[in-house]
């Protein structure tokens, strides 16, 4: 194997010097208008955009992204940063729009403005496992997830290191040998505790990129304990965090939601010479909705890298969804109702 589903046998297909010819299979064809009718009322959970996440030169900022967003009458977007809270300058950027909205109506003109939403990412400049930074986000209000280690998390900085031939011995990790780090302990307590309040409102917390391992520690003690927190798995068919389909059917079984990412899903305009999972990525999907129906399962776009913008995106991402055999109702459910249901975004 050459990747946790790529072998030989697809890696000769894809480099074959008459693929165009022989192998490619576009599916249906897509009307823009099915399109159309899909970005409206969109809610994305997991989206990057500059100055958050700055250290990729090139992002698609936050305002634009959000403009942008806003002319396709998307519902809501959750912002993502590897190293800050991010619903503080949502709430900044909704203010903003609000503004713009009012002056537009004075206008006599339309606008509804996309919604922002954010959270924080549990790695080293927030300080880790850290339950003081999460109640702090929780309490600035419109924090709708809490990510567990990205760029810090042991897992992932263990397999860099691998790559390079050295050996690593830093890292964020959740859990070791089946039992939870105290603090992520405390840190599930602080959710559930926040997902009893009376106005409805959710926090979700997202896996990011700890070990398969690490994330069937952390379903099964929420599961034991009977805890109020909707896990979700996130990119399911990315190489670093990919899962099995009997590791996707085990952790529905726990409760978990999974998410499957425009970005490791279908080929994105400046991702280079990255090889993503396109075969498997649908097929899973196809197979888990037949099993399990949509329930758990979620769309997002992972978008906002250099060159990656968010309509674009998610455009690419609903035709191919289309093309692919996938129906507009299941694609509804995994795009706008199981997001809002897991977030509390009305």
């Amino acid at each position: 194997m050459l990747g946790a589903v790529i072998d030989e046998n697809e890696i000769k297909r894809r480099g074959s010097a008459v693929w165009p010819y022989i192998h490619f299979k576009p599916g249906r064809p897509v009307d823009p208008s099915e399109i159309d009718s899909m970005m409206n009322g969109l809610v994305d959970i997991h989206v990057h955009g500059a100055p958050a996440g700055g250290w990729l030169a090139g992002r698609p900022t936050v305002v634009h992204t959000t403009m942008e967003a806003s002319k396709e009458k998307v519902k809501a977007l959750v912002f993502k940063d590897h190293n800050t809270m991010t619903n503080n300058f949502a709430a900044m950027v909704n203010e903003s729009f609000d503004i713009i909205k009012n002056l537009k109506v004075e206008k006599g003109e339309g606008f509804t403005p996309t919604k922002l939403y954010g959270g924080i990412v549990l790695n080293y400049p927030i300080g880790g496992l850290n339950p003081v930074a999460v109640s702090t986000c929780l309490g600035y209000g419109e924090c709708v997830e809490v990510w567990l280690p990205s760029t810090s998390a042991k897992y992932q900085l263990d397999k860099i290191a691998k790559e390079r031939g050295l050996t690593n011995d830093t890292g964020v990790y959740v859990s070791e040998n089946g039992e939870l780090h105290p603090n992520m302990i405390t840190i599930l307590d602080i959710i559930a505790e926040y997902n009893r309040n009376s106005e409805g409102k959710r926090c979700a917390l997202s896996a990011c990129h700890v070990s398969n391992a690490e994330k069937f520690d952390v379903l099964r003690y929420i599961r034991k304990k009977g805890m109020d927190i909707d896990v979700i798995i996130d990119h399911i068919t990315q190489e670093l965090t990919i899962a099995t389909e009997a590791e996707c059917l085990e952790m529905i079984e726990l409760g978990a939601y999974l998410e499957f990412a425009e970005t490791s899903c279908v080929p994105w305009t400046g991702m280079q010479d990255w090889i993503i999972n396109f075969d498997y990525s649908f097929n899973l999907i196809k197979s888990l909705i037949a099993k399990k129906g949509t329930g758990h399962l979620l769309l997002c776009s992972d978008s906002g890298q250099p060159s990656h913008e968010f309509v674009p995106g998610w455009r690419s991402f609903f035709k191919t969804l289309l093309a692919q055999g996938v129906s507009p109702e299941h694609i509804k459910e995994m795009s706008v109702d199981v997001p809002k249901k897991l977030t509390g975004i009305k």
